[in-house]
């Protein structure tokens, strides 16, 4: 029997890429999922391929309808909604603001809804899709990888904070993924990831 059978799974981001085959992998081990995405098509797609239920909508704010939707409990918690923004120092304050909103507040706020309920029962997982870019950096990428290294630095202080109280964290830090977002990265990510992206 997997770990996960009959675990309440959250994963945001799940339209394709990392967040759809963490869907998948968490449904094939008897979790009961909800998937969210911006994208209500993709998402949809999934949902009805893995029997997830769709949760439509930003990342940050979709804690309370998925609580819901899995009967009252969430028991892990996959981060995975990102947003590649390239440019550099000159990038436009709104560029900046978005990559910081989306790829670390969105986690923050996350941890927020979750962390009382998580505290009282003494458990609970947050698994966070961080990137390679938030241990090393992204050529061509300042916004991105600034805000990835904030969401390790999250991830980091949320385990350290609360592991002795039952909350398991945990960062995926891929390299150059074949996603959406590996072409949204521009010329950087076709140029550094893409030849050997997985």
């Amino acid at each position: 029997m997997s770990q996960f059978q009959d675990a309440g799974v959250v994963v945001t981001g799940a339209g394709g890429g990392i967040g759809a085959a963490l869907a998948r992998r968490f449904a094939a081990g008897g979790a009961r999922v909800v998937v969210n995405d911006l994208d209500a098509q993709k998402i949809k797609a999934i949902a009805d391929e893995t029997g997830a239920t769709a949760v439509a909508g930003d990342a940050s704010a979709i804690v309370e309808e998925a609580r819901e939707a899995l009967g009252g409990t969430v028991d892990v918690y996959c981060a995975n909604a990102g947003l590649a923004s390239p440019g550099d120092a000159f990038a436009d304050e709104a560029v900046w603001a978005a990559a910081w909103d989306v790829n670390v507040m969105a986690h923050v706020r996350a941890a927020r809804a979750l962390l009382p309920g998580w505290l009282e029962r003494g458990s609970g997982r947050f698994v966070s899709t961080v990137s390679a870019a938030g241990l090393l950096s992204m050529v061509g990428a300042a916004p991105y990888s600034v805000s990835k290294h904030g969401a390790l630095a999250f991830a980091e202080w949320l385990s350290l904070t609360y592991r002795h109280r039952g909350v398991k964290v945990h960062a995926i830090c891929p390299q150059g993924v074949r996603t959406d977002m590996l072409t949204a990265a521009g010329s950087a990510g076709e140029l550094v990831l893409a030849p050997t992206a997985v």
